[in-house]
């Protein structure tokens, strides 16, 4: 085991890493040429992985069998790339996908990190910390990963800022419980700083036998882990996909965030941008979210009826939709369409997003039947609540 190496080129290894990210329905960031876009990985079989890309999106790339694409991953918190050959498309479960070869190679993109283990079931007390700055404040922490040369932590109030309660290169001491009686304190400096992360890295007046411990215990939860994931493994290959839709026998229900009129229905994975924007928009809206997977959306909104309410018997107090860019199994364009075209839904459609070719997204929205596109990515609350406010505004006086 030891210290992580920039390359993993073990076979198996790359396709527990892969299997990992279809089960968690984690995103690829896929690049060809110009073109770069997020998309969500749901199958890999050994031979071949797909992601979820519509043959629309493909067409647009100009993508051809044998095209090199490259690939970037995160996997337990680590980021990696890595080049695969585009192997065709499929349409697999009743949904759009781009074929690639599976790497040979997954190369770490961020080596600069003290991270050469980040545990999937670390003991809870494993991850307390606490550590000082120069000023002898006693702060509390939570240990991202575990690195033979340091650790990373995120501040336990996350209300505060780290960059104003340390400096770079500034002494600590870091105080950390381990599992099966070991604790590890150790002198540290700041090493680099992240969104409310910290690097710590030992100094050489730390104590040589106590990182020798704490080095092994890396190791033995190196290997720990490593027998889970080959208990874990499926060698004939994950399909997402169909997994993900037998998990979801029954499908999912909105969620109410905000309870008021008017509502906003929201389509979205993300159950924590969903809670941010309903935060963001309470004084004004009312905000329930929906994880579509498939089928129409309208049948699947028991818990916003109209109950006398203003709005429509098929989509009950909703009084605008937005389609988040982060989808499980579509994408937001098609999710557009079939609300408009297939659907007929009644009240206006958005799509949310970055900001990035923010002028040609909003010209694809309202060619797909939606009425605007708002960025989100940053995210603004006046702009977006004006946006909102603005398009319902329009509407209601229809």
């Amino acid at each position: 085991m030891g210290k992580s190496s920039a390359l993993l080129e073990d076979a198996t290894g790359i396709r527990m890493a892969l299997q990992r990210l279809c089960v968690a329905g984690s995103r690829l960031e896929v690049a060809y040429k110009s073109q770069r876009a997020s998309y969500p990985i749901l199958t890999e079989d050994g031979e071949r992985l797909a992601f979820r890309m519509s043959f629309d999106d493909i067409g647009t790339w100009g993508l051809k069998p044998g095209e090199n694409l490259a690939l970037k991953l995160k996997d337990r918190g680590l980021e990696y790339e890595c080049v695969v050959a585009h192997a065709g498309q499929e349409v697999i479960e009743g949904v759009e996908t781009c074929l690639a070869t599976i790497p040979r190679v997954l190369r770490r993109s961020d080596l600069h990190r003290l991270a050469d283990f980040i545990p999937d079931r670390a003991p809870a007390q494993a991850h307390a910390a606490t550590f000082t700055n120069t000023r002898n404040a006693l702060l509390d922490g939570t240990v991202q990963s575990f690195g033979e040369e340091g650790l990373e932590l995120v501040l336990r109030n996350t209300k505060q800022d780290i960059r104003e309660l340390l400096r770079m290169g500034e002494e600590s001491l870091l105080d950390v419980p381990l599992d099966g009686g070991l604790r590890l304190r150790a002198p540290t400096t700041v090493a680099y700083f992240g969104d409310n992360l910290v690097g710590l890295r030992f100094t050489k007046q730390a104590d040589a036998k106590m990182l020798d411990q704490y080095r092994t215990w890396i190791q033995d939860q190196q290997l720990v882990q490593a027998q889970q994931d080959r208990d874990e493994f499926i060698p004939r290959g994950f399909q997402e996909a169909t997994a993900r839709i037998n998990r979801a026998a029954a499908l999912p229900t909105v969620k109410v965030i905000v309870d008021r009129d008017p509502m906003i229905l929201l389509l979205t994975e993300k159950e924590d941008f969903a809670r941010r924007l309903g935060e963001a928009l309470s004084r004004k809206f009312g905000l329930a979210m929906l994880d579509h997977i498939k089928g129409p959306v309208k049948s699947q909104l028991k818990g916003i009826e109209a109950e006398g309410q203003a709005g429509s018997p098929d989509w009950g107090r909703a009084r605008m939709v937005v389609i988040h860019n982060q989808l499980r199994l579509t994408s937001p364009l098609e999710l557009c369409r079939q609300l408009v075209e297939q659907e007929g839904c009644p009240v206006p459609v958005i799509l949310a997003g970055t900001e990035e070719d923010e002028a040609k997204k909003r010209h694809h929205a309202v060619a797909a039947g939606g009425v605007d596109y708002v960025v989100v990515e940053p995210f603004r609350i006046l702009a977006i609540l004006r946006r909102l406010d603005e398009t319902l505004s329009l509407f209601e006086g229809v």
